[in-house]
């Protein structure tokens, strides 16, 4: 049997129920039982729903498993995956060489990287250091998206039994979270965005204790909200804006629902919510300051807000990556603005009818109304600050114009606001198959409610791209060029090619590199210098430059103090060659197909 709390939530049978109006959180606090055999019974079912979870991500990613040292989930021409793992590589080596993590002038030489504007995830890269240091970025990767998916779906489910009796029905609803469209469409490019996703339903968790339930102390719960939002901080800086955004509106919309108990309550919440607010902005302070303060910092917005957004016909058209999706879903999905990994915004219309109804028929249960009102306006706003149909912009103003103006909400994709979405449906659909649940026929209603809803949201296999680096990068040849060398690598590394990352990485960070794939500002000096290269990468065979061109080459060269250029497999790779040995006047050094110049800036030579 479920108990009722005095604000309408319910709580499943052996979870502590939430304490009264007036109790103290030691009065309300359940004593666990005292032997270990019924802990472990306890602990049980949870740790078979962690072990399912895991098998499903395991499944999803199979591709990438099957080859977990060479490939990683992502799609042909996708280079966000691979600069990801570049990420990974660069806060273990900047903690290991006593060098702030915060900037770096390994790529974009000579100006260098504010990674504060970047998606570089630091907390996660030193949770998998180990992994890294033994199997290397590609297997940490695989290692974080698929654990992280795993661990949504099991934190969701953990949150859900707050509201839900039964374990099976809570499950579901985490499977839904954990394996939405939105990590399905996530994961093809954006570790980040998967391994973000894993706090949310904490974040759920410890809001619905510090408003609702109040059983802990208000310093213990303000602590661990603290170390909560740290950790997203340091995983994913937008979901940490979007996640405290989600978090007022929660509150406002609880406060509305129920206002004569905000008087009782406010005084445990805001107490616990002041010493969280109070320790993540201890931590973070410095990085802030980095950020915009400090050097090689950004200006602007990153992207054009009515781009990434959820289209109005996506919420029940799939896209290729569910696992039932018709030719005809294609051809309306394959006109949407943004890109295949940005369109995560399918709900599906059974789930979305269900979701309706339950809100309707079942308005008084608190926790339904808070998640049906929560829902909705997440939804619109991922809409973005036009209505978008069928990859038309219409003239139709919605509310995120409002959201973009914000400061630090600027740069915010209205489409990632779905995950909040999914996480909201999902309690939706506990509670509407625990009412079915209760009926007569329940053995006939629960599940094929379930299946209309759940089925067509399951996730296509995620597919794999093979990550590959010369073996001249990994060998004792790479030792020619001295450590700290600043390399021009052909093709230079940009938005859509990012080879020469990856040869850093294989070499170990052992050269700096002239461009890169970032956020900010570009080194100035220097476009000579990255068009030649490009050329030199080109499906075209490269044409010897005139003088004045080779003079602005070599000068370029000059002042971005290279000392090495390091040409890898090109198209026209002889011809490439022939002209770059007869720019600079002499030939390379050519190991395992990895063509080598050094010059006097690399070997000391006047």
């Amino acid at each position: 049997m479920a108990q009722d709390d005095p604000a309408g939530v319910t709580a499943p049978a052996g979870v502590a129920a939430p304490a009264p109006e007036g109790a103290t959180a030691q009065g309300a606090r359940r004593r666990d039982p005292g032997t270990v055999t019924a802990l472990a019974r306890r602990l049980a079912p949870g740790a078979l729903v962690l072990i399912l979870c895991c098998v499903l991500a395991v499944l999803c990613k199979l591709s990438a498993w099957t080859s977990p040292l060479s490939r990683v989930s992502g799609i042909p021409g996708q280079v966000d995956p691979l600069n990801a793992m570049w990420y990974l590589g660069w806060t273990p080596f900047a903690v290991s060489h006593g060098l702030s993590p915060f900037t770096t002038r390994f790529l974009g030489y000579p100006t260098g990287v504010n990674m504060m504007w970047n998606t570089w995830m630091p907390v996660v890269a030193l949770v998998v250091w180990p992994v890294t240091a033994l199997g290397g970025v590609v297997l940490a990767d695989n290692v974080i998206s698929t654990v992280a998916l795993a661990l949504s779906a099991w934190f969701a489910y953990l949150a859900i039994r707050r509201y839900s009796p039964n374990r099976v029905i809570a499950a579901l609803g985490g499977l839904l979270y954990g394996f939405s469209p939105y990590m399905a469409a996530q994961d093809v490019s954006h570790v980040q965005m998967v391994a973000a996703a894993v706090m949310l339903p904490v974040g759920l968790i410890l809001l619905d204790e510090a408003l609702v339930r109040q059983r802990l102390r208000p310093v213990h719960l303000g602590i661990l909200i603290g170390l909560a939002g740290i950790f997203e901080f340091f995983v994913l800086e937008e979901y940490f804006a979007t996640g405290a955004m989600a978090a007022a509106l929660l509150v406002a919309i609880l406060a509305a629902s129920r206002p004569g108990e905000i008087r009782a309550r406010w005084r445990y919440a805001a107490t616990a919510g002041a010493i969280g607010a109070g320790l993540v902005a201890v931590v973070v302070a410095y990085p802030v300051w980095v950020q915009f303060a400090g050097p090689d910092r950004v200006r602007g917005t990153f992207h054009d807000p009515a781009v990434y957004v959820t289209d109005l016909e996506n919420l029940v058209v799939p896209t290729s990556t569910q696992l039932v999706a018709p030719g005809w879903a294609a051809s309306i999905t394959g006109s949407f603005t943004g890109n295949l990994g940005e369109w995560n915004g399918f709900v599906g219309a059974g789930l979305l009818a269900l979701a309706v109804m339950t809100v309707a028929l079942r308005w008084r249960d608190l926790a339904v109304r808070v998640a049906g009102v929560f829902a909705l306006v997440m939804t619109i706003l991922s809409l973005g600050p036009y209505l978008h149909v069928g990859g038309q912009q219409e003239s139709i103003h919605l509310p995120f114009l409002i959201v973009a103006e914000i400061p630090l909400l600027q740069d915010v994709l209205a489409n990632r606001l779905m995950v909040f979405v999914y996480l909201a449906l999902a309690v939706i659909l506990a509670a509407a198959l625990d009412r079915l649940w209760r009926t007569r026929l329940r053995l006939v209603w629960t599940p094929a409610v379930a299946v209309l809803a759940l089925v067509p949201l399951i996730p296509a296999p995620i597919p794999a791209i093979p990550v590959s680096t010369p073996a001249y990068f990994t060998s004792s040849a790479v030792s020619e060029i001295p450590v700290g060398t600043v390399v021009l690598a052909v093709p230079c590394p940009g938005p859509y090619d990012v080879d020469g990352i990856l040869w850093q990485m294989a070499a170990g960070m052992r050269f700096k590199l002239v461009g890169g794939y970032f956020l900010g500002s570009t080194a100035g000096g220097q476009q000579y210098l990255q068009q030649e290269a490009t050329l030199l990468a080109g499906t075209s065979p490269p044409g010897l430059p005139d003088a004045t061109h080779r003079a602005l080459f070599f000068s370029e060269l000059a002042a971005s103090g290279v000392g090495a250029i390091v040409m890898g497999p090109v198209p026209q790779r002889a011809r490439a060659v022939t002209v770059l040995s007869g720019m600079v006047g002499f030939a390379p050094h050519v190991t395992d197909g990895v063509a080598v110049w050094l010059l006097a800036a690399a070997t000391g030579d006047g």
